[in-house]
């Protein structure tokens, strides 16, 4: 009898078998969409975030190259003040350094009478001359 009940149930068992296999290949797929839509959500989130941070540091380099470009502007006038500054002192000494040549010529070429008292005097006399050095 056994044999008969299997002979006449076997198709509706794997009919039934069939849509189980179905039914649960169904519910694989659709958690699959679910966390791959979950998974997509989540990549989207951090990739806004993303975004939001390389926009702020495309901001923050912005403004750090400006703040160089500023530095640099500074810097390019500091240094031509500067160079200005040396031109006009080499020249201001260079214009001493004339005075005092000169003085010293004058110093060598003067006539002082012989002795002391006569050296003193003279010296008394450019006194003024000579507080200038």
């Amino acid at each position: 009898m056994f044999p008969l009940l299997v002979g006449q149930l076997w198709r509706p068992v794997a009919i039934a078998l069939l849509i189980a296999g179905a039914l649960g290949y169904r519910a694989l797929l659709l958690h699959q969409r679910d966390a791959a839509r979950a998974q997509a959500t989540q990549l989207g989130a951090s990739l806004a975030d993303a975004e939001a941070s390389n926009a702020a540091l495309q901001s923050a380099i912005a403004v750090q190259n400006s703040a160089v470009a500023q530095l640099r502007t500074q810097m390019a006038r500091s240094a031509e003040v500067a160079a200005t500054r040396e031109r006009a002192a080499t020249a201001a000494g260079a214009a001493e350094m004339s005075t005092a040549v000169s003085g010293a010529r004058a110093i060598e070429a003067a006539p002082i009478e012989a002795g002391c008292a006569a050296a003193i005097r003279w010296g008394n006399a450019r006194a003024v001359e000579f507080g200038r050095w």
